[in-house]
């Protein structure tokens, strides 16, 4: 199953008796977080942009227009990161029992159980693992794109990186519930680089889409674990 498969087969997943309990709590958890951040980026961004545009000389009026897109483009990407991290962090202990549950199922067989505390502890340990990752190379990505001529391909940069950390952000729950740190999932993922791509990428589109991104964190969880069953996980490990 390629990374779209394992994406495709987290919608059925999350819709098998005895999930669905996991998914109602992220649900809530990301429907509120996400009205709060959309509401208070929508009520600045144009004042914000505005300031950008009058700061610009006369003889470069014509880039308005360029650093409208631009920004938009960014503040939806960090609207999408804002929403991920914060939303992932506070239903990372439900995200991870949910992981253990859709392993369970994959592999026909019970993992050894493990409490709610200390799924919330160790999730809430990996979350800032991943925040230390990815925040110095999303700002990197914000200086790149106001380069000139190098931020001509600032967009597909920002999609290409959105992909990659979807992809690290919802295999980890898996890596975590099977003991493999945060360092060897990278290496595990690089080793598939194009197939957590194609996983990745579908997330971190559909992320955008309303309504439909209130469900995705779930899914992306169960697909992610998928991915984590069929291309990550110990070759030799019982299954």
């Amino acid at each position: 199953m390629n990374g779209v498969g394992c994406f495709v087969e987290g919608f059925r997943l999350i819709r098998a008796p005895g999930l669905r309990g996991y998914v109602i709590i992220p649900m809530v958890i990301n429907a509120t977080v996400l009205i709060l951040l959309v509401w208070s980026v929508a009520s600045e961004f144009g004042g914000w942009v505005d300031q950008m545009v009058l700061m610009l000389p006369e003889w470069l009026a014509f880039l308005s227009s360029i650093i409208w897109l631009l920004s938009f483009l960014i503040v939806v990407f960090l609207i999408l990161f804002c929403f991920t991290m914060l939303a992932n962090l506070i239903a990372s202990p439900f995200n991870a029992m949910l992981s253990v549950r859709v392993e369970e199922v994959l592999l026909g067989r019970a993992l050894p159980e493990v409490s709610l505390l200390a799924a919330a502890i160790s999730a809430t340990r990996r979350e800032f693992s991943k925040l230390a990752y990815l925040l110095p190379r999303l700002l990197a990505l914000v200086v790149l794109s106001l380069i000139p001529i190098v931020n001509a391909v600032a967009p597909l940069m920002w999609l290409l990186f959105g992909g990659w950390m979807m992809a690290i952000q919802y295999c980890d729950y898996a890596a975590d519930n099977n003991l493999v740190s945060f360092g060897q999932l990278r290496r595990r993922l690089a080793g598939r680089r194009a197939e957590a791509l194609l996983f990745g990428l579908p997330v971190y589109l559909m992320m955008a889409i309303p309504v439909l991104n209130l469900i995705l964190l779930p899914v992306a969880v169960a697909g992610g674990t998928v991915f984590w069953v069929q291309h990550l996980r110990d070759p030799g490990a019982p299954g």
